[in-house]
């Protein structure tokens, strides 16, 4: 049943800590496998449970081949690297003690790295499961395809899959890691490091996309507990060790992740599905697409953390991009829900983008306003030959397929015998479809875009709504023409779609082929999509400028501002202490605390904020007070004379940490004392930042509120 070859097919190398309950069944599950040559390598950490005595029952019948004891716990990683030490096996795998390898897996596992020598190590799927083996409802986690990059971003490869045993040890070389390629310093997330210590040296790895595995729920105590417990002091220790940037950005999808993926790189951002699904510390959240059909989800991406929600909405900048399908959606949703999107985008969202200006007028008819961004693709492909014979490509996905008018597009086909057509998209449909003739061929999910580009003249497109399709955009950069349902630049398109409309389209399509290159299209997009230019724009959008930001969420804000409760009683306690007749009011806003000043005996009021809409809003509610309602920065803003009192409700939160000093500064210029409220003891970002009032300003009385405190100083 062991192995009896010098060198094993795979070793199987196992850390066992307190796992007696759970480790005759991994150890089964393995010795089960049709793969011949299988060693298990089992290696007892320490354990205070009877997993010595089962380690050596399961060693004594033939079921282990090597067993190792450690007296005390040394901890997985160095486990791991004692067994790879005595491991024979070409290829190692560092299974956990609580899994159960699903029959068959193994042979997959060696047959698919003798098949790709040019690979490192494979991988694939896992889920987790019960006691009992069975698994867990919604608990699969397949990876994705190899990308280094985001890797980068997180750990999406388990430790547990296999590797080339002489590149393991080739890595730990290049790593300085002489006992072996797991960190013992790395105190969780240790499959992350392992994997990026492979990849950041050139490692490779194929994807085989099936569930290999099961393994239990992380428990308290565990590796993955740790994590959870401390996410962004292991991540960050990562990061540093691997010389991977903390980036400021992140770039998030629902819906459309394939191309978020792409603009990540594009813009040098971090890429997750869901960023609030574990704490971060991103100064801005990018969403691209943002889909009704997933409600509630939607939103929980702007969440601090998913599952402590009790912390808030993140206070990092929060950009929402549309990109068509989602604005399909919004037309097909109910009043009501249109009225709730339609607050949610105007209050709770920092800005609002689409491609073209053909969305930004559909998004203005459901009341939501937007600026236009085109998304760029990968790759601005140049100009290239058109084909000799005049070809048609359409895309016909699997997913959402009758959206995509499939009916319709084979009825074209069928009307024009004498023109290539190459439907693309559907990675299980490939060549000739006999229904259709010969003049139509299917050519899966297309990998190599610019080579298929360079087989096609045109592109038609005509989904029941569409956006700024990236394939059409690819086209014409590369000189080709195109038909389509929405109004793009260099193309035609078809307002109302008809088959006898297409058809025609394309015989007038067919004519300006034959007259060149779409050379004013190619052009014209060329600069439109400038991934410089892109890169520009969004880092503009999401940095945080004081005033551009407060000028566009005035209204918002103001709306927000009467609707919030305001500790009017326990503010006054501590106003009474001062008494003051001459006030300014410091960040006012629309002037929500102007009444109540006036109620406490102010006579001379002052009120200043850095946005002018947020003043005019002021100055229409209180017109008598026009003169003395004014639009400028707290630094700029010089008094003739000091004022009593100086009052802030929540202002000094929207200084940026660089200004604060310049503010400090005016402060003490232009008043004698200084009453504020606000939050603080929370992490700094944006329009959120904490300063260390109380070393700035002599405190003379401080009261803690709820979510504020109160402080009472002497700028003298």
């Amino acid at each position: 049943m062991t192995t009896k070859n010098k060198e094993a097919t795979i070793s199987f190398i196992v850390p066992c800590y307190n796992d007696a309950d759970t480790i005759e069944k991994m150890v089964l599950s393995v010795r089960d496998q049709d793969l011949p040559n299988i060693e298990i390598i089992a290696i007892n950490d320490g354990s205070t449970d009877k997993s010595k005595e089962v380690l050596e029952n399961l060693k004594s019948v033939g079921l282990i081949d090597k067993f190792i004891n450690f007296e005390k716990n040394k901890g997985a990683c160095i486990a791991r690297n004692k067994g790879a030490k005595v491991a024979t096996g070409k290829y190692l795998a560092f299974l956990p003690a609580d899994a159960i390898l699903y029959a068959g897996m193994a042979r997959i596992w060696h047959d698919t790295l003798e098949d790709f020598p040019e690979y490192d190590f494979m991988y694939g799927g896992y889920r987790f499961i019960d006691e009992d083996g069975e698994p867990l409802e919604g608990q699969d986690y397949m990876g994705g395809a190899f990308d280094p990059y985001l890797l980068e971003v997180t750990n999406y490869i388990d430790g547990s899959f296999p590797i080339r045993r002489e590149k393991f040890w080739e890595y730990a070389k290049k790593m300085n890691q002489p006992d072996g390629l797991w960190d013992s310093k790395i105190k969780s997330l240790q499959d992350w490091d392992y994997w990026l210590s492979v990849v950041k040296n050139g490692g490779k790895g194929v994807f085989v996309q099936d569930i290999f595995f099961g393994t239990t729920i992380p428990h308290k105590g565990g590796l993955s507990y740790d994590s959870a417990e401390n996410w962004l002091a292991r991540t960050n220790a990562i990061k540093k060790k691997h010389g991977i940037p903390k980036r400021k950005l992140c770039v998030a999808s629902l819906g459309a992740g394939f191309h978020a993926k792409r603009l990540a790189y594009i813009l040098g951002a971090d890429y997750k599905e869901m960023p609030s699904f574990k704490p971060h510390e991103y100064d801005a959240l990018y969403s691209i697409g943002f889909y009704p059909q997933f409600g509630v989800k939607q939103d929980q991406m702007f969440f601090n953390n998913l599952y402590r929600q009790e912390e808030g909405r993140t206070p990092a900048k929060k950009i929402v991009h549309f990109v068509g399908t989602d604005v399909w959606q919004l037309f097909n949703v109910s009043l009501n829900n249109l009225k709730v999107w339609r607050n949610y985008f105007k209050n709770a969202v920092d800005e609002v983008l689409c491609e073209s200006d053909f969305i930004q007028d559909e998004l203005k008819e459901l009341g939501i306003d937007a600026k236009i961004v085109p998304l760029p693709p990968a790759k601005l492909y140049k100009m290239q030959p058109l084909p000799k014979d005049f070809t048609v490509a359409c895309y016909m996905p699997a997913v959402n397929r009758e959206f995509y008018r499939p009916k319709e597009m084979q009825e074209i086909v069928k009307k024009l015998p004498d023109v290539k057509f190459k439907f693309f998209g559907n990675p299980r449909q490939t060549g000739e479809d006999p229904a259709l003739g010969k003049n139509c061929e299917y050519m899966g999910y297309v990998h190599d875009m610019e080579g298929f580009i360079k087989e096609c003249s045109a592109i038609m497109r005509f989904p029941q709504h569409d956006g700024l399709p990236i394939s059409v955009l690819e086209f014409i950069l590369a000189g080709r023409h195109s038909i389509q349902s929405v109004p793009i630049y260099g193309t035609l398109s078809l307002k109302n779609f008809t088959v006898k409309h297409a058809v025609d389209g394309i015989k007038k399509l067919k004519e300006m082929c034959e007259e060149g290159q779409n050379k004013k299209g190619s052009a014209h997009w060329r600069k439109v999509l400038n991934h410089s230019t892109y890169r520009k724009t969004m880092k503009k959008l999401s940095t945080y400028d004081p005033k551009s930001y407060w000028e566009s969420r005035a209204r918002s804000w103001s709306d927000q501002a009467r609707e919030m409760k305001i500790e009017v009683d326990e503010v006054q306690k501590v106003f009474k202490e001062v008494n003051a007749k001459d006030v300014v009011d410091v960040g006012c806003g629309d002037a929500r605390w102007y009444t109540h000043l006036k109620e406490w005996g102010v006579e001379k009021y002052k009120g200043i904020d850095i946005s002018q809409n947020l003043i005019g809003a002021a100055q229409l509610r209180f017109p008598h007070e026009k003169d003395n309602l004014e639009a400028i920065k707290v630094e700029d803003y010089k008094p003739e004379k000091k004022h009593e009192l100086i009052f802030s409700y929540t202002c000094f939160e929207h200084i940026t940490a660089k200004e604060w000093p310049k503010a400090v500064k005016a402060l003490k210029a232009m008043g004698k004392k200084l009453l504020l409220i606000e939050p603080m003891g929370f992490p700094s970002r944006y329009y959120c930042h904490d300063h260390p009032y109380e070393k700035n300003f002599k405190v003379l009385k401080k009261v803690k509120l709820k979510d504020k405190t109160i402080l009472l100083c002497d700028l003298k």
